[in-house]
């Protein structure tokens, strides 16, 4: 028993290193999206995600949840459901604070990709990388 909580906690460790990738990855795409490029915050909020989201899906696959599922189109396809979900709070997350708070878009972003990597972590963890082995 106590192994296998081991087991569960470098999962976990490995969930938290990868998804810290997978954010840095979608902060400096928006970043650079709407800071430097000039695209509309909820335009690179959405593009930002999609870049973010595929990195996140390959690397949570092959080294945290290790899966080898042989129907990878169909758990793609699970993963970018459960994803679209991901965006929607990401994105309400980022304009309520932008909108309501005034906060600055990328520090509002932290708060979005906080919230929505909680909802994708169970999500995933349950469904795609669980139920799909």
């Amino acid at each position: 028993m106590k192994n296998l909580q081991k087991i569960k906690d470098i999962s976990f460790i490995r969930y938290c290193f990868f998804g810290a990738f997978a954010a840095m990855i979608e902060l400096a795409s928006f970043y650079i999206f709407n800071q430097i490029i000039g695209v509309n915050y909820i335009i690179a909020t959405l593009v930002a995600f999609i870049f973010s989201a595929s990195t996140n899906y390959v690397l949570q696959k092959k080294f945290t949840f290790k899966n080898n599922y042989s129907k990878k189109h169909i758990q793609f396809a699970v993963f970018l459901m459960i994803t679209v979900g991901g965006i929607a709070i990401n994105t309400s997350v980022t304009i309520a604070l932008v909108e309501t708070l005034k906060l600055w878009p990328p520090f509002a972003k932290i708060f979005a990709i906080l919230a929505a990597t909680i909802y994708n972590y169970f999500m995933n963890k349950k469904i795609t990388f669980g139920k799909l082995k």
